[in-house]
């Protein structure tokens, strides 16, 4: 997630064309259509608008990660999960330790305390870490 976090700050950043740290309508609308984004300016100001959670006609960065980790687990597909899975997977053996699960926690700021316990359910074949189709079948019974 830390990757995903590093990558939203960047496209925030360049999209915040004046500098104050938040985005309006137009620096969102600006930047998603030039990326080429099919939407129109009222869908955009209306996502937009769902986004600014405190009516401030401002968009935190804070608010757009907020709102982009409140998606429907209804929506996210195989491909998002194996891109999540991958991010978690630093060292790209196709594996999640636990120690590359207390670091994904701890970036998150998260309680490192059942680290162990979530990977003991999770490796259904015991063999210490969780490769993807653990991690696959874990999401689809907990969503």
């Amino acid at each position: 997630m830390a990757k995903m976090e590093a990558k939203l700050r960047k496209f925030f950043d360049e999209a915040d064309a004046d500098g104050k740290g938040t985005l309006s309508k137009f620096e969102l609308c600006k930047v998603l259509q030039r990326g080429g984004c099919p939407d129109s300016t009222e869908e955009i100001a209306s996502w937009f608008d769902e986004i600014d959670v405190n009516n401030d006609e401002e968009m935190t960065f804070e608010e757009l990660w907020t709102a982009l980790n409140k998606r429907d687990p209804d929506t996210v597909t195989e491909a998002d999960l194996r891109s999540s899975f991958k991010e978690i997977d630093a060292d790209g053996t196709g594996y999640i330790t636990i120690d590359e699960l207390k670091k994904e926690f701890e970036e998150q700021n998260k309680d490192c305390s059942e680290v162990e316990k979530i990977l003991d359910i999770v490796d259904t074949n015991d063999d210490g870490k969780v490769n993807f189709e653990e991690f696959l079948a874990a999401w689809k019974e907990n969503k």
